[in-house]
């Protein structure tokens, strides 16, 4: 990867069908510039850190006119950035890619084009309409049916032989087509084109929603009258090969499923994990940072553990946090060989296991603090216990065991923070509002009640209008005390990551 800049062609929508080389490209871009029509789902092949700007432009207006996206590649580059620029389709294909090229060869900036699959490639295979035929179609013409005017400019030339495209023997496929569809339907019929050619408009090809309409050329306007909701992105096939269209297809994806994975970047990734799988896209956004807390209080609890009996750890980051101390004051687990150990549940059972360690007692059934108290109480009583966790997330716990135990030490060894912003936040809530007009959801997940806390607040006004995945009862009944229906939560049987993916699983039907 020696070039500082990608033109990359994303395809028409189905992430299988991203080549290689664009994959290879992603996975090491460091900012990528997308067109708005890109699916979201090939961006998350980017690395985490990796800024995702969309310049996509609707029509001949939009917020980003050319020679604004240009001078972003150069800056970008000229930065140190290794840049993508992530088009639809295939980059040579009404993409504008000469005059990215152009730019950056006056500007002496190293570049790469990574081709991609155009739409009128690829909808053959997804329609079942050839493009070509040895009786029916000799050739195929590829136009852009909207009339290309140039940035900041209203008005456009029609360059198009219109009595020269009536006459040619085989198929026209036009891009754009949908809002000038009565505009070049009637030039088409007014060049010689017979009234009767069959047309067949294909809208979002290869997406999950991808939808065919099929008319003669001359209701080509009327059938689009009595459909409204048929709007771009929208490629019409245009001859008799619309008659041909064959019974297999290769078959349209699943439904996008969506996931927010909020919790902090050690957690996300195995949460992530769990629900790619599924199919679920991920996108991991930590609604918490997490940090260790002043050394004073993990080295004085350390200090004194041969005066405990048990130690419970109430999440993986107490773990992590007080046993990374330990070892940095020149210990080891043979440090805890005299405790017995509590945890509230496997993934903080896991985490001790890394460290050499098994806890002696966890939840069987239901885990978290409330079955840990219900279960390991009796345990509990007249010991000397020390609580580890921290002091947003262990209330629970240290209220029940305040009143049972001969005497509590409890120690913070990690302070949580709730994230101010999301860099995309906006991209996010568009995201959120565009699946809900489609009647899809975008899930988000909780697992504490600090990160239900925080992303309820990041996500503001869509907040009730996305799913939320939580892993536990407890987490959803913040999130009610916060405003959200009942209705719009998914609680997991058990505090498991794995059981938070089957209950995604039950609930959309999949995996």
């Amino acid at each position: 990867m020696s070039s500082r800049v990608y033109l990359v062609g994303a395809g028409p929508g189905d992430p299988d069908l991203l080549t290689l080389g664009a994959q290879r490209a992603i996975e090491q871009a460091q900012v990528i510039l997308y067109d708005g029509l890109i699916n979201e789902q090939i961006l998350e092949f980017a690395p985490a850190d990796c800024e995702r700007i969309c310049v996509g432009k609707r029509g001949n207006g939009g917020a980003w006119t050319q020679p604004q996206i240009d001078d972003l590649i150069v800056k970008a580059a000229r930065d140190g950035q290794r840049v993508v620029r992530l088009k639809g389709g295939d980059t040579a294909v009404f993409a504008r890619t000469a005059e990215e090229v152009e730019r950056l060869e006056a500007e002496g900036i190293a570049y790469r084009i990574v081709p991609g699959l155009t739409a009128a490639l690829a909808v053959s295979a997804y329609t079942g309409i050839p493009l070509t035929h040895r009786d029916w179609s000799s050739g195929v013409a590829i136009l852009a049916a909207q009339l290309q005017n140039h940035d900041g400019e209203s008005e456009a030339e029609d360059h198009l032989d219109w009595e020269a495209l009536a006459r040619f023997p085989g198929t026209l496929v036009l891009y754009m087509a949908i809002g000038s569809a009565s505009s070049w339907s009637q030039k088409l019929i007014a060049a010689g084109k017979s009234m009767s050619t069959p047309v067949a408009m294909v809208r979002r090809c290869s997406w999950p929603d991808q939808e065919v309409l099929e008319c003669p050329l001359g209701s080509l306007a009327e059938t689009l009258r009595r459909n409204p909701r048929f709007t771009a992105p929208v490629i019409c096939i245009v001859g008799p090969v619309v008659r041909l269209k064959s019974k297999s297809t290769t078959p349209l994806p699943s439904k996008p499923i969506t996931a927010i994975v909020t919790s902090p970047e050690s957690q996300a990734q195995r949460l992530a994990d769990v629900l790619r799988p599924l199919g679920v896209t991920v996108w991991i956004r930590p609604a918490m940072e997490i940090s260790r807390a002043e050394t004073d209080g993990i080295d004085d609890a350390i200090d004194g553990l041969e005066r405990i009996d048990w130690i419970v750890f109430s999440s993986r980051h107490g773990v992590k946090y007080f046993m990374e101390r330990l070892f940095e004051l020149g210990g080891d687990s043979r440090k805890l060989s005299r405790v017995l150990i509590a945890s509230v549940g496997g993934a903080t059972d896991e985490a001790l296991r890394a460290f050499g360690l098994r806890s002696d007692w966890v939840p069987q059934g239901d885990q978290g603090a409330e079955a840990l108290l219900s279960e390991w109480m009796p345990q509990a009583f007249g010991k000397r216990v020390l609580l580890v966790g921290t002091a947003e997330g262990s209330e629970i716990l240290r209220e029940g065991l305040v009143s049972g135990v001969e005497q509590l030490q409890s120690v913070d060894v990690y302070e949580q923070r709730a994230v101010l912003d999301w860099q995309d936040i906006e991209a996010i809530r568009s995201k959120i509002v565009h699946e809900a007009r489609l009647g899809l959801s975008v899930w988000v997940t909780a697992t504490s009640s600090n990160l239900a806390r925080a992303a309820w607040v990041l996500l503001g006004a869509e907040s009730d209008a996305v799913r939320w995945l939580v892993i536990s009862p407890r987490v959803a009944d913040v999130l009610v005390g916060l405003g959200c229906r009942r209705d719009r939560i998914v609680v997991a049987q058990r505090a498991s990551f794995e059981s938070m993916g089957s209950a995604i699983a039950v609930s959309e039907s999949i995996g």
